[in-house]
């Protein structure tokens, strides 16, 4: 009897690595010259209260982290941002976005934006 062999060809890694988590959800992230940029991975549902006409929100977000320290989030709004040994936030008005024990790291040393201490 013979058995087929398994193919144990090493993976290739995917075009966007979502190596960054909050709330549960996978964010991929990228460097610009104005700072950093995280995509999330899969649609994000949020509730957004207003009383009898509350919504719900399902889309794919995305969570920009400027050199001033200035965020700006596609459905949260503006806020501001920083960093500390236990990792980073984002805090706007109603919301934070914790990434816990998680460092920004750009491709590139020189765009390491990290004068935004908590």
């Amino acid at each position: 009897m013979m058995i087929a062999a398994a193919s144990l060809a090493p993976k290739t890694a995917s075009a966007e690595d979502y190596g960054y988590v909050s709330d549960n959800h996978s964010w991929s992230l990228s460097c610009n010259a104005s700072g950093y940029v995280l995509r999330s991975q899969f649609p994000v549902a949020r509730f957004h209260e207003a009383g009898a006409g509350s919504t719900v929100s399902r889309e794919k977000e995305t969570l920009y982290l400027g050199r001033s320290c200035d965020a700006s989030h596609t459905v949260l709004g503006e806020g501001k941002w920083c960093w500390a040994n236990g990792g980073f936030m984002a805090e706007f008005n109603n919301a934070k976005m914790g990434f816990p024990r998680q460092e920004l790291i750009c491709p590139n040393s020189n765009d390491d934006f990290l004068g935004c201490q908590c």
